[in-house]
C-alpha cells in the first residue's frame, strides 16, 4: 500500500503516527510549504513534493491522506480520487458546499475507498452507546465545545480560511449527535463577537439549535474564549435514556434502570485509521462510518448555522 499526504502540518502528525504504529510507511508528501515537505520527507524517509498534482503523477499512490485548511481546497481530493487512490480527508472537508459536491461526484465517479477524520465515531464510548441504545428512539441532543485559542495560530481565527469555530472545530459536536439522531432539516444560531482581542474575527460565543429529519431536536454552544473541565461533551436523551459522553473517553448515564459508568480507553484517533486501512485492504465501504457523503452533511448544517448567524432566521439545511 502506496500512502501519500498532501498537507503535513497539523492534525497530519496525529495521522502519521497512528501509520507508524500500523507499521504503514509514507511513500510520499506534498505541502505548499516547502521547508516543511522537506523536513516531513525526512522524518518519514518520503519524497516531498509542493504540488500534489506532480506527486500524484510520479508517485501513483494507492492512498492518499489530505489534511489541508478548509479555506485551500480546491481539486486536491477529486484529483486524488481520479488517479485511482483512496482518500482520507481531515475534517471539514471544504468550506463551501460547492467544491465539497463536485468533490463528492468525483469520489462516487471513480468508487474509490473514501473516509473523513471523525475519529469521535470511532471511539470506545461511541462503540458502547451504540449498543446501549439499540434499536431505541433518541429525541435530544446536547453539545458543547469550550476552549481558549491561542491567537498566535496561523488561519484558525481567519473567518475566510476557517469559516468560523462551528465549521472547523464544533463540527466534531454536530457530526457525532447526527450519528445518534440522523440528519438535520433546520438550524437556529446565534452568536457574539469581540469578547476577546486577538483570538478570532468571527462570533467567538455560539448557540445553535437543531431539527431532525425524525423529529429530534439538539442544542450546541461553541466558544474559542475560555476553557471547560469538560469543554468536548455531548449528551443524548430518549425515553427513559440518559447519556453524557466526557470526550474522549468517558461515558455515564442510565438506559432505563441500568446505570452506566464506562471509561473507554480508545479516543478513535488510532481506530479511524486502522479502520479505513482495513477498508481499504478489503474494498469495502462497509467498514467506514464517516464516509465524505456524511461528512458533506455534516458540512452542509455548520454553514447553514453561520448563515442563521447572519440571518438570526432559522435557516433550511441545502445539500
Amino acid at each position: 500500500m502506496k500512502i501519500a499526504f498532501i498537507g503535513v502540518g497539523g492534525i497530519a502528525g496525529n495521522y502519521r503516527r497512528s501509520l507508524n504504529k500500523l507499521e504503514r510507511p509514507i511513500a510520499a508528501v506534498c505541502d505548499i510549504n516547502a521547508d516543511r515537505a522537506a523536513a516531513i520527507a525526512a522524518e518519514e524517509n518520503a519524497t516531498a513534493y509542493t504540488d500534489h498534482q506532480d506527486m500524484l503523477q510520479k508517485e501513483k499512490p494507492d492512498v492518499v491522506f489530505t489534511c489541508i485548511p478548509p479555506g485551500a481546497h480546491t481539486t486536491q481530493v477529486p484529483d486524488a480520487a481520479n488517479s485511482g487512490a483512496a482518500v482520507f480527508v481531515a475534517k471539514p472537508v471544504a468550506q463551501d458546499l460547492e467544491t465539497a459536491q463536485k468533490t463528492l461526484e468525483a469520489i462516487n465517479d471513480t468508487d474509490v475507498i473514501n473516509q473523513v477524520g471523525y475519529m469521535a465515531r470511532y471511539s470506545d464510548i461511541s462503540e458502547k452507546a451504540k449498543t446501549l441504545v439499540g434499536e431505541r428512539k433518541l429525541s435530544m441532543g446536547i453539545g458543547r465545545f469550550l476552549t481558549r485559542m491561542g491567537a498566535n495560530h496561523p488561519w484558525w481565527g481567519k473567518y475566510e480560511v476557517s469559516r468560523g469555530q462551528m465549521v472547523e472545530q464544533t463540527t466534531h459536536v454536530f457530526d457525532f449527535i447526527r450519528y445518534f439522531l440522523g440528519d438535520v432539516i433546520s438550524v437556529h444560531a446565534f452568536g457574539i463577537k469581540d469578547v476577546s482581542n486577538g483570538i478570532a474575527d468571527f462570533e467567538e460565543c455560539t448557540v445553535c439549535n437543531l431539527k431532525f429529519t425524525n423529529g429530534a431536536v439538539a442544542s450546541i454552544t461553541s466558544t474559542c474564549v475560555a476553557r471547560a473541565q469538560e469543554g468536548f461533551a455531548s449528551e443524548l436523551v430518549g425515553d427513559d435514556i440518559y447519556l453524557k459522553f466526557t470526550h474522549d473517553n468517558g461515558l455515564r448515564g442510565h438506559v432505563g434502570g441500568d446505570a452506566i459508568d464506562y471509561n473507554g480507553t480508545e479516543a478513535g484517533y488510532y481506530r479511524q485509521i486502522e479502520q479505513f486501512v482495513k477498508a481499504v485492504e478489503a474494498n469495502d465501504m462497509g467498514l467506514v462510518r464517516s464516509s465524505y457523503a456524511d461528512a458533506l452533511k455534516t458540512l452542509a448544517v455548520t454553514l447553514a448555522a453561520n448563515r442563521s448567524l447572519e440571518t438570526s432566521q432559522v435557516e433550511r439545511v441545502v445539500i
